[in-house]
């Protein structure tokens, strides 16, 4: 196929003005797909006039790129690249980027033991703290007690034992003990959440009158346990709610799947602000990551949860479950791809929503993310299929390989594989150099929608 001939013209004209050729490469402003560079007097707008068909595609035609921040142990989605990328700043990225143009020869480096050093996780006892967005919230969660257990519904009508009630008292301290203890133990910068990035009013309140049923599920009561607690095979019959009696008189092979809508329901009420939407699906086998993400063209994130079908006891249901709607909040909510602080965040607040609560662990990642082109990498639980990946520093391809713990003690260096991007960017890159001021980030991001363009299919 001909290389497509490509120029760069510059242009002091307003984005939301009525020439064509501007709206043509810049599209809706809304959309934040513009292509804006901040100089110290005006702002240079800047397109391209290629060999390629005019006519653009839709946004849901049209293939979307995912950018990954790399560099930490954990990666993170984003939804554009960094913008200010130049490469007289960066003498490293600038040999690399020479070496693919034919500028210099290709040439082994030595190896630099500190220089490609395995990022180490980052220690809980930290004191240190992050910030978050304005929006932040670290709620508490209000005790519910009921006066009456008319509202809870009992499944028997007879009096506990006073047997039965010290143990439900031993019980209540234990957990008392437990919340306090977990208080205690983690970081003040795990106890807040940033919650910007929930779902409208409208979505949660339309989740949350999804959950009217399990709203008494929540309540305490000194007698009496909670649903949560009920479905232990100990806990005695005349001391939990009637919701939990059709679980408990029930096989569980039989009734599991209902009980995880009906857990899920309770998790995201209580803990989750009801903004999650992550149908479950039920798998035979979990031989990759246990849930899947989705990022459309818009860059809205979703996901839905895998459970596997041979879960045998009501225990592993609430832990497995609740993992997950752990690792997919981190990621719908707060771009996190691994377990890293976020998902730290939502297993704290479970514990202290429900203490009753099985502890949330640190798990091993499933994947390693890698930049082609500045070697920068991260882990993360998440295979992004076919969606076009790219780093987002450089805006170079990023590859996705299984995760080996051998991976913690190697480093990494660029990938010299000559791919069909990075063809194109070679052929490409110099002829962008006729304007004056224009950067790495500016170019490689004019030459990833051209290459984009040359991949939609029809």
């Amino acid at each position: 196929m001909d290389t497509p001939r490509l120029s760069l013209k510059r242009h002091c004209t307003d984005l939301e003005g009525d020439d064509p050729e501007i709206k043509k490469f810049h599209g809706n402003p809304e959309s934040n797909r513009s292509v804006s560079f901040q100089r110290s007097q005006k702002l240079d707008c800047l397109y391209m006039e290629s060999g390629f068909d005019e006519e653009e595609s839709s946004l849901k035609d049209r293939a979307s790129l995912v950018y990954l921040e790399l560099g930490n142990r954990v990666a993170t989605v984003r939804n554009e690249p960094l913008d200010n990328i130049s490469l007289e700043d960066d003498a490293e990225l600038k040999t690399n980027v020479q070496k693919l143009l034919g500028l210099i020869a290709t040439r082994r480096r030595l190896y630099n033991p500190e220089e490609y050093c395995a990022p180490e996780l980052e220690e809980l006892t930290s004191t240190d703290t992050y910030p978050l967005n304005n929006s932040t919230f670290s709620p508490a969660q209000p005790v519910i007690l009921s006066s009456t257990w008319s509202s809870l519904n009992l499944a028997n009508p007879h009096s506990p034992t006073l047997e039965e009630r010290r143990a439900k008292e031993r019980n209540d301290i234990l957990l008392k003990t437990d919340a306090k203890i977990t208080e205690m133990e983690t970081p003040n910068f795990l106890k807040e959440l940033d919650l910007s990035e929930l779902p409208s009013r409208e979505q949660v309140a339309a989740n949350c009158s999804r959950h009217k049923s399990s709203i008494a599920c929540r309540e305490r009561h000194p007698h009496f346990y909670r649903f949560v607690e009920s479905l232990h095979p100990s806990t005695p019959v005349n001391m939990y709610p009637l919701l939990a009696l059709a679980y408990r008189e029930t096989s569980f092979k039989s009734c599991k799947e209902e009980l995880a809508k009906t857990l899920f329901n309770i998790f995201n009420h209580a803990i989750f602000h009801c903004g999650l939407h992550a149908p479950i699906v039920w798998k035979s086998s979990l031989r990759t990551s246990c849930e899947r993400v989705n990022i459309d063209a818009s860059g809205q994130r979703s996901a839905y949860i895998l459970l596997w079908k041979k879960i045998s006891q009501p225990e592993m249901l609430l832990k497995m479950l609740l993992h997950e709607m752990c690792h997919a909040a981190a990621f719908v909510f707060n771009r996190e791809t691994g377990h890293g602080d976020h998902c730290r965040r939502w297993a704290f607040q479970a514990k202290r929503a429900l203490p009753e609560l099985p502890t949330i662990h640190d798990c091993d990642p499933n994947f390693k993310y890698t930049c082609t082109m500045c070697a920068r990498w991260s882990y993360g639980r998440f295979d992004f299929g076919k969606t076009t990946i790219r780093c987002h520093y450089c805006q170079f391809e990023v590859i996705t390989k299984p995760f080996q713990k051998a991976d913690n003690h190697t480093g990494t260096r660029p990938d010299r594989t000559i791919t069909p991007f990075k063809a194109f960017i070679r052929d490409n890159y110099l002829k962008l150099d006729g304007m004056e001021y224009i950067t790495h980030s500016a170019k490689m991001r004019l030459l990833n929608e051209e290459f984009l363009k040359t991949r939609v299919p029809g």
